[in-house]
Parts: structure tokens; sequence; C-alpha cells
């Protein structure tokens, strides 16, 4: 199969409309779609932490390049250019043509199909949707923006166009890159140092964790090494230190314990807690539980999500599945709109 690159106006190129991820969202049109719909399917099924904010930050990066890296690809059909792998990417360029955005949205780059069988459309249609491009690993995301702040100096207004976030996220995986390969390689050998440790030393960046480290008679090479050792194992857990380190008994059974000595050691916390105020394990209800409470609760029932559940909401395989997910991203927006306020 032939392909040629060129660059061609984006009122030219058609939606796909048999697009996977958007297909079960369309269905319910029926002969009322229209590309309105289509645009919207494609908004709210980007992937991420939430969809729409998810999209935010392809259009916010989009706009900050002035176009696209990787052409989007299409295909004719009956006459028409259909595109087959970049729909969320075009959706892009016609909402900033709309919009009046600085910069040249008429034209978008493609890669165009010569003659293409069903068979390679649905192969890239597979490739594009189902396996997807690998994922950036959050390592190698903080490097790259350590490199981009630290060395090419570039401004926080042009990393956050083009990486998105803010300010003090950018800074919090900056300042987790760099306590990590102090801390963290300082006491592992070469073939020890594990970037997937690294969310480890994002959660280090919270409030009060380092605080409570150096409160104990600690410091973050100790840190390093309940890393390494494997005492938090689950990186999640780092939340728990200011609680474990505070007590006496839980502190001695997480630092002179073993592998998730820290999930131990929190019982210890919790159960000491209780002892010296009995009320807190039997008046608290959903009602009148604080926000922090909750959003622990919430966080503990998804990190321990049986892999069937997790399945069975995915592929919608029970009635309230969709309800389900959208109360999460309605969640996770209020929840990404709070963080955003209280943390500048």
């Amino acid at each position: 199969m032939k392909s040629t690159y060129q660059r061609i106006p984006t009122n030219q190129v058609e939606f796909d409309r048999e697009n996977p991820r958007i297909k079960v969202a369309l269905e319910k049109y029926g002969d009322k779609l229209n590309d309105e719909r289509i645009r919207f399917a494609l908004q709210t099924a980007t992937e991420g932490s939430t969809s729409t904010t998810s999209y935010r930050s392809l259009k916010d990066s989009i706009r900050a390049a002035g176009g696209v890296s990787v052409p989007i690809v299409i295909a004719p059909k009956n006459d028409h250019l259909v595109c087959i792998d970049g729909n969320t990417r075009l959706t892009v360029y016609k909402e900033l043509h709309e919009e009046g955005a600085p910069g040249d949205w008429t034209s978008i780059d493609c890669l165009v199909l010569q003659d293409p069988e069903e068979q390679d459309i649905e192969t890239i249609r597979v490739t594009a949707h189902l396996v997807g491009a690998r994922e950036w690993p959050a390592y190698e995301k903080a490097r790259y923006l350590h490199y981009l702040r630290n060395v090419e100096f570039m401004h926080y207004d042009e990393l956050i166009a083009r990486c998105g976030g803010n300010r003090n996220s950018i800074n919090e995986q900056i300042d987790a890159y760099h306590d990590m390969n102090e801390y963290y390689r300082d006491v592992s050998s070469g073939d020890a140092f594990k970037v997937d440790r690294f969310s480890g030393f994002v959660e280090l960046q919270r409030k009060n964790i380092k605080d409570s480290i150096y409160s104990a008679g600690f410091d973050l090479h100790d840190f390093g090494r309940w890393i390494r050792d494997g005492q938090i194992l689950v990186l999640n857990h780092v939340r728990k230190l200011p609680r474990v380190l505070a007590d006496d008994e839980a502190r001695d059974a997480f630092v002179n314990g073993g592998i998730r000595s820290i999930e131990r050691a929190t019982e210890i916390a919790e159960a000491n807690r209780q002892r010296e105020d009995p009320t807190t394990s039997t008046t608290t209800t959903v009602e009148n539980a604080s926000m922090a409470a909750l959003a622990e609760a919430l966080l503990q029932k998804i990190t321990t999500m049986p892999r069937q559940e997790y399945l069975a909401l995915r592929d919608r395989e029970y009635e309230a599945a969709t309800r389900d997910i959208d109360t999460l991203n309605d969640l996770a927006d209020q929840l990404n709109d709070l963080l955003s306020d209280v943390s500048k």
C-alpha cells in the first residue's frame, strides 16, 4: 500500500464514522448523526485523567506548537477523504479555526493512503485505537521537564502550554525527578534503579511528607532506602508516613520491618488513634466524613479493585457502568479544578 504526505484543507477531510473509540457513542444518534455530535463524542472520549481535561491539554499543546507533530492518516472513500487516524487532532484544528486562534488551521498535515484495501484500513484502526501509542513513562516526562526548565530555561508559561498542567504540578515533577536521582540512585546500584518507583517520589512532594521524615529524625536518604527495600511497596502509601512516623510504636514497626512494613505500621497507628479517641471509629458516616477521609476511602477502593470488577466497568458489562464512569469523570473534573485553585 502506497502513501504520500500532503497538506490538505481541513474542511475537505471527513470524520471516520467507524472510529472504534466512539462507535458506541455514535450509534444512539441514528439518522441524526452529524459532525457536531461526532466532535462532541471525540472530545469526551479522549483518554487521560479525565476526558475533557485530556482534550483541553491536547488542544493547548497543538496551539502552542502551531500544528501537529504527527500527520493524521486519511483514505479516499466514495469520492471523500476520511480520517482513519487523528480524528481528535482534526477536531482541534476545526475548533481553532472557528475560534480565530493565531496560526493557520485551515489545512492539516496528512498521510494519504493510496488505494487502500479495507483490511489495511482496519489494521490502522486497530493499531491507533485498540493498541494505541505507548504511554510515555512518568520518569521520562519529568526528566524532559527538568531539561526544559533547568537546562533550556524555558518559561513556565511555555512549559504549561506545551506540556499541560500548572506551575505547581510541573515543579512537583521536576522536584521528584531530582529527589529520585539524588536519594534513590545514591542507595541503589545501576541495576537496581527502577524508574517505576518514580511515583513514590512524586508522593514525597506532598505537603507534610518531608517535614514528617525530618521531624522523626530521618532524612531523604532513609526514604530512598525505604523505597528500594520495599518497606513502602505500594507507592501511594508514602502519604501514610506522617501518621506512621508520629506514632512511636508504628514507627518502630515500619523502620525495623521488612517488605510492606508500612501497611502493618499503619494498622498500628490507626488502632492507637482509635484507642485514644474511640468516637472516631463509631460515629463517622459518609455524610459527616471529612473530605480527606472520603478521598482516602475512594483511593483504597480504586487501588484494591479486583480485576474482574475493573473489566466489568471498562467494558460496560453492567447496566449502571456508563453512569458510574460519568460520575467518576465529574468527580475528577471537580477535583482537578479544586486542586488547581488551592495549589496556586
